[in-house]
């Protein structure tokens, strides 16, 4: 543990300048309070956050994991509603994505019919077994990518995990994926009945609680990404910290999504089905955005720690 000796010498006017410099990467912080060394820090973890983000160029890597959730989405939607068949809770899966998306039934019932010819097509015999297997890599291959947008955030050029070992991991990630949507989809509806359940019939009590309980689930969904999906070691404290900030980010941002599904409805007139898609698509961008500047932060706050170990 690093021990700071207090001296005679106080923050000057040049020390608050050097702040909003590149000076701040070697100032020298022994001599202050530890406010003053807090407040460095803290700047220094903001301007490496945003700066590592420039220069990672995360905002077009943002863009092409949407394309990429774009063109899986479907065979991902086949997948999930193959194995809720074999669970015989398909019609409810399908109702409660009706009742969870109420503002975009026409997009939801054209996914749940393209992922039934799916379905149909890898039942019909081995061509459209090997067509549906196609389909399925759309799905493994957006994790690749994924994994390697994080690893750029930490600066990892070769992967030191075997592809084998990548691959396996993907796989049983897609196996237990459906079962991680089922269970979420009914936890949606359980918030949703859970303050008339205790005898409370307060609609904004309601929203409250399902929003809360929507931000714990990002933040545990989001600190177990940024710690586990980058091929090196991050400690769980700072990906727990940077979740909870873009949480908040995040869920604020699904508000304001929701919220314009009017807007959405209106253009529904004029555009059709279609109208929804490019929404989707910006909402798809700026999600892996808020994403993505999580895991910078992530990245930012361990480098700090390590800086101030020094």
């Amino acid at each position: 543990m690093r021990k700071y000796q207090l001296t005679d010498r106080k923050v000057t006017w040049s020390d608050i300048k050097e702040l909003f410099t590149d000076k701040i990467w070697v100032m020298e912080t022994d001599f202050a309070t530890g406010a003053w060394r807090r407040l460095v820090s803290f700047i220094r973890i903001v301007r490496k956050t945003f700066d590592s983000f420039a220069e990672h160029r995360m905002g077009f890597q943002c863009v092409a994991l949407s394309y990429f959730v774009t063109l899986a989405i479907i065979p991902l939607t086949a997948f999930i509603f193959f194995v809720s068949n074999g669970l015989k809770i398909a019609d409810k899966l399908e109702v409660l994505l009706t009742r969870i998306l109420p503002n975009n039934l026409d997009l939801v019932s054209i996914a749940i019919s393209k992922a039934d010819n799916i379905i149909a097509a890898a039942q019909s015999g081995p061509v459209g077994l090997f067509s549906a297997l196609l389909f399925m890599w759309t799905i493994i291959w957006l994790m690749f990518q994924t994994e390697r947008v994080f690893n750029n955030v930490w600066g990892i050029r070769k992967i030191p995990r075997a592809t084998w070992k990548r691959f396996g991991f993907y796989i049983g990630l897609l196996l237990l994926l459906p079962f991680i949507v089922i269970i979420f989809c009914y936890g949606i509806a359980l918030y949703s009945n859970a303050v008339s359940l205790i005898g409370l019939n307060a609609e904004t009590l309601s929203r409250f609680v399902g929003w809360l309980l929507f931000y714990v689930v990002v933040v545990g969904t989001l600190s177990a990404a940024f710690k586990y999906i980058p091929a090196c070691f991050v400690r769980y404290k700072h990906a727990l910290i940077a979740a909870a900030f873009s949480g908040i980010i995040f869920c604020a941002f699904q508000y304001l999504y929701l919220e314009t599904q009017m807007f959405v409805s209106r253009l529904n007139a004029v555009y059709g089905v279609i109208a929804a898609i490019p929404l989707f698509l910006i909402w798809l961008n700026y999600s892996f955005q808020i994403v993505m500047y999580g895991a910078q932060l992530t990245y930012a706050l361990q480098d700090e720690e390590q800086r101030m170990k020094s």
